[in-house]
């Protein structure tokens, strides 16, 4: 189930089907959904899916674009809490291991146990209130919604103007962020930045090495921007407990998140220095020519069969 393009299909057949098949992958990662793994998979998975329909909004008619939407931000809130539980104790380890030797051993203890707690607490939340089939019904809605879309254009003219919104997007929250760094300008770069990842994926087959590249820097811009907003919910949950019982050792993590923040931030800024320096119209002027390209391009095979 390759997240990409094929040459010989349609724009409108392949996003009905692309959305599909994520509808069906995140059902099956929910199936059995025991830990945060199935959980974070499913989600991204919802991501996935909003990235392909923003791709085509201009081509959509409104309201079938927010009934294909509005229920896949109900089933990506649904499974946020348990998500967050998750990810704040991995957050941790990884922290702790990026910082080897600067806490003392069996230091965090305390809040190591809390956070596994909470876990599962929320874990049992989920499974007791039955939240994973009110998501299930969610996304079969979606699946049902998605195998009748309509989507009026056709080839690049249909993703261009996706294509160009969400890079202008990225501009902006690149630009929102350096002049003024706060948690909030951040988590919304990280969200531009994820939506064009999963776009430029998408169209990975057009020309497999430039798009790899850029994929691979964008991806990299995502996991600083993701482990930065993790680490501002770890340090919020550190923050509450150093003030209910004020242990050293807390105030000495949330000094290692504050520096591993401004690792990540300047890691990221340096990166979308180097991606935003193209003006929006140019980079999807750049993309077209790719597109347009591979359209026309023969398969070697075909080559071969002419040639004898």
């Amino acid at each position: 189930m390759a997240f990409c393009f094929k040459r010989k299909e349609s724009v409108p057949k392949a996003i009905r089907r692309l959305g599909c098949e994520r509808v069906e992958h995140a059902l099956e990662c929910l199936k059995h959904c025991r830990g945060g793994e199935a959980i974070h998979c499913a989600r991204k998975d919802i991501k996935k899916m909003r990235a392909l329909l923003r791709l085509v909004r201009a081509e959509i008619r409104r309201k079938e674009f927010r009934l294909l939407t509005k229920p896949l931000w109900k089933a990506a809130k649904f499974l946020a809490a348990p998500r967050d539980a998750h990810v704040k104790t991995k957050t941790l380890i990884n922290l702790v291991g990026h910082f080897k030797g600067q806490l003392a051993t069996g230091a965090l203890r305390h809040f190591r146990s809390e956070l596994r707690n909470a876990f599962d607490q929320e874990m049992m939340r989920f499974a007791k209130e039955k939240t994973a089939n009110a998501v299930h019904r969610l996304l079969r809605r979606v699946g049902k919604e998605l195998e009748q879309l309509e989507i009026s254009g056709k080839g690049w003219k249909a993703l261009s103007p996706g294509v160009k919104a969400a890079y202008a997007d990225g501009i902006r929250a690149y630009q929102r962020s350096c002049k003024n760094p706060s948690a909030e300008n951040f988590h919304l770069w990280r969200k531009h930045a994820k939506e064009l990842w999963y776009q430029v994926l998408l169209l990975r087959r057009v020309w497999p090495e430039q798009m790899d590249a850029m994929a691979e820097e964008l991806e990299t811009l995502g996991e600083n921007l993701g482990e930065d907003h993790d680490l501002v919910m770890l340090q919020e949950t550190a923050r509450e407990m150093y003030a209910a019982c004020h242990l050293p050792e807390l105030k000495a993590l949330i000094g290692l998140i504050d520096e591993r923040q401004h690792e990540l931030r300047s890691a990221a800024t340096t990166i979308g220095a180097r991606f935003y320096a193209e003006k929006p119209s140019a980079f999807c002027k750049r993309l077209a020519g790719y597109w347009r390209i591979w359209c026309r391009e023969k398969k070697p095979f075909d080559s071969l069969v002419e040639a004898t």
